[in-house]
């Protein structure tokens, strides 16, 4: 029973031992942090010194820009189709090929043709010796007289004027079949209705139909360019205006894009343009303006306008989504900035300079701006050199070190 009793008294005085330092903290602990605090240098957090990056106030041209998107097209784009029917003899493409202008893509199987020129050549000579017997049979040679010299004279003097819009369509059919006639009947025209009576026209115009279509056998690049949209093979029967595969002109290339009647009058041919293309990581390419569309789309309430662009790097490709800048505007001999040098604080605007390694809070007052830069008003010098990375956390007369 003393076991017990001891026992109860040993833990009655730990839970009090317990209880006690709970209750009852160290108050040297709490001095020492006391102290601790009291010794702090406050001086000291005025030897910061801020690593800045800073730009000269320049004074140069400020370029205004209209934003705009459309799609990047071909500057030429065909539809290559046969003139002809046939059957593909040679392919000399193949898909995303470079082809030049004149080269030849197709040929088809020419036997039936040159058969048809032969045929026509024939025709020809036939109809050349039915012309001299009847020049021969008739006697009679073109009988360019005085009277006829005078309606040839009429027939021209007719032309002028009605290409000068001094006499009307109708007026000037009618005088123009009757002099003809006069000239027929004159004997001036002769050797045309012997032609035409022997044949001889006829079979002319059916040789140069028949050697045409010979020609039209071989198909040929009517410029240089990429082919696309290609599926034929050898032996394939193609018709005529069947297309075949496109050919793009993709050296240089297109972007349409719509512009508010409001900026229309800003722009012109020639203007630079900033293409930015999403999918190429929004690498920048430059271009100008190379057509402005006469009307406004009474819907839209937009004018076309086409940037032309070099694809001299072969990146870009047709049909792709890019972003344009046009410039509209050219502000000369203006005060400006980097746009990220520019702070607004109570709603005020405002830049740091830097002076003697101390960094310098000026207010300004702030024109136009673009992209890259803004135009200082008033607050600001040529020369002057501005915080552009850095200054959000700067207070004025902060130490500050400029790094590159």
């Amino acid at each position: 029973m003393k076991i017990k009793s001891w026992l109860a008294i040993l833990v009655a005085i730990i839970i009090v031992i317990v209880l006690t330092l709970i209750l009852y903290p160290n108050n040297s602990s709490e001095e020492n942090i006391n102290d601790k605090t009291v010794n702090v240098n406050y001086d000291k957090l005025n030897e910061v010194v801020f690593d800045v990056v800073t730009k000269p106030v320049i004074k140069g041209d400020l370029i205004l820009y209209t934003n705009a998107n459309g799609i990047i097209k071909a500057s030429e784009e065909l539809e290559i189709t046969p003139n002809i029917s046939g059957t593909i003899k040679t392919l000399n493409i193949y898909e995303g090929e470079q082809v030049k202008k004149g080269d030849l893509l197709i040929e088809l199987d020419n036997r039936e043709y040159e058969i048809a020129l032969n045929e026509a050549i024939s025709k020809v000579t036939e109809a050349r010796l039915e012309y001299g017997f009847l020049a021969k049979e008739s006697g009679v040679e073109n009988n360019i007289d005085s009277k006829s010299k005078e309606y040839q004279e009429k027939l021209e003097a007719l032309e002028k004027e009605y290409t000068t819009g001094k006499i009307d369509e109708s007026r000037y059919n009618d005088l123009k079949n009757e002099l003809e006639m006069k000239l027929i009947f004159s004997g001036a025209k002769r050797d045309e209705i012997i032609q035409n009576k022997s044949g001889l026209t006829s079979a002319i115009n059916n040789y140069k139909r028949a050697k045409l279509n010979l020609e039209y056998t071989k198909i040929v690049a009517p410029f240089s360019g990429q082919i696309g949209d290609f599926n034929l093979v050898v032996g394939q029967r193609v018709s005529t205006g069947q297309k075949l595969c496109k050919l793009f002109n993709t050296a240089t290339l297109n972007i349409d894009v719509g512009v508010l009647e409001s900026d229309i009058s800003k722009i012109s041919i020639g203007n630079h343009s900033i293409i930015e293309i999403p999918s190429l990581n929004n690498e920048k390419f430059y271009g100008s303006v190379s057509y402005i569309s006469p009307y406004i789309d009474k819907e839209t309430k937009t004018c076309k306008v086409t940037i032309r662009i070099q694809n001299q790097s072969n990146k870009i490709k047709s049909g792709m989504f890019a972003k344009v800048l046009i410039e509209n505007e050219n502000l000369k001999n203006r005060i400006l900035i980097p746009k990220e040098a520019l702070l607004v604080r109570d709603k005020r605007t405002l830049v740091f300079t830097v002076e003697n390694n101390l960094a310098k809070w000026k207010y300004v007052k702030i024109g136009k701006q673009n992209e890259q830069y803004i135009e200082i008003v008033e607050g600001l010098e040529p020369g002057e050199n501005v915080i552009i990375e850095g200054q959000y956390n700067l207070a004025h007369d902060a130490k500050v070190k400029v790094i590159k």
